[in-house]
């Protein structure tokens, strides 16, 4: 269980006793889903302990639309909470972009300079929703979102048009933590059943079994430690195991989600700002899931 330990002590030491969630709105449709998943997430009943929502904008055509325009946005993201009745600590964010950088480069400067411990985006913008760009230019995934899992070190959450509807959500979520049992992997579960999870939520737990003297050579005693962690918790806990080595991991794990119907999906990787990397798995996953998918970051690694 010390493994766990030094990963639920290093996430409260990162994030600490206020959750900083950050929300990428740019006035899509999938951005509306983000905001929602982000006021699910932060919301006071979820998080009597002062959870925070940032809303992010970055201006990037000042003849853009008064519909596009940051006032009309952070009114409708207003009346968003509004309608919802929930009860979060939010603040609204206008971020220019400067020439020769990307929407990426904004968000992740502004998101690390928050602290910011997770970063939600849509997983496509508007340019999709507008036509001024094919859906086939894309591997499911806008630039915005897919730059924002390569390119920062933050955690991210890519919200897809497919993910279930929040709508503010105060009862019940499902969150599916898929592990190796590797440190980034218990970093997205230490999140996970430290600050996302409540005891009205189910967490699921995914471990593929392996033959290759690691951990998950003998993972029914790892499933097992996962467990305890969330009784200790007062969670409820639903624990699977993988897999018969004719599929891929990442297909067993989005398989599982879909049959679980799994609000959100949560992995770590290693992968981090300077060497652009993250995990085949964790990539697969966030770019073909039909869920949220949250991709927690150890820059510890």
């Amino acid at each position: 269980m010390e493994a766990f330990e030094d990963s639920l002590a290093y996430c409260h030491a990162r994030v600490g006793d206020t959750l900083k969630v950050a929300v990428a709105v740019d006035g899509s449709k999938v951005s509306k889903k983000a905001l929602d998943l982000g006021i699910a997430l932060a919301n006071k009943e979820r998080h009597p302990d002062e959870a925070t929502l940032d809303l992010l904008h970055v201006t990037m055509d000042q003849n853009a639309p008064i519909f596009l325009s940051p006032e009309h946005i952070e009114k409708e993201c207003e009346l968003r909470m509004t309608k919802l009745n929930v009860n979060v600590t939010s603040k609204f964010h206008v971020l220019a972009k400067p020439e020769g950088q990307s929407v990426t480069q904004v968000l992740a400067a502004e998101s690390e300079s928050q602290k910011v411990d997770l970063l939600v985006v849509g997983a496509t913008g508007l340019k999709l929703e507008q036509g001024e760009v094919h859906a086939d230019s894309f591997a499911v995934m806008g630039q915005t979102a897919d730059g924002s899992l390569h390119r920062s070190d933050v955690s991210v959450a890519i919200v897809k048009a497919t993910s279930y509807e929040m709508d503010g959500e105060l009862g019940a979520m499902t969150f599916l933590v898929a592990t190796d049992h590797s440190p980034s992997a218990r970093l997205a579960f230490a999140l996970c059943v430290s600050k996302l999870a409540t005891s009205k939520d189910t967490v699921h737990i995914y471990v593929n079994r392996e033959n290759d003297g690691s951990p998950n050579s003998a993972p029914d005693e790892v499933l097992k430690e996962y467990k305890q962690v969330c009784e200790a918790k007062g969670l409820s806990c639903v624990t699977h195991l993988g897999r018969d080595h004719t599929t891929s991991v990442a297909d067993d794990i989005l398989k599982l989600a879909r049959d679980a119907e799994a609000d959100v999906l949560m992995l770590g990787t290693n992968g981090h700002v300077g060497t652009e990397i993250i995990g085949s798995v964790s990539l697969k996953c966030a770019r073909t899931s039909k869920c949220t998918t949250i991709v927690v970051k150890d820059p510890r690694m």
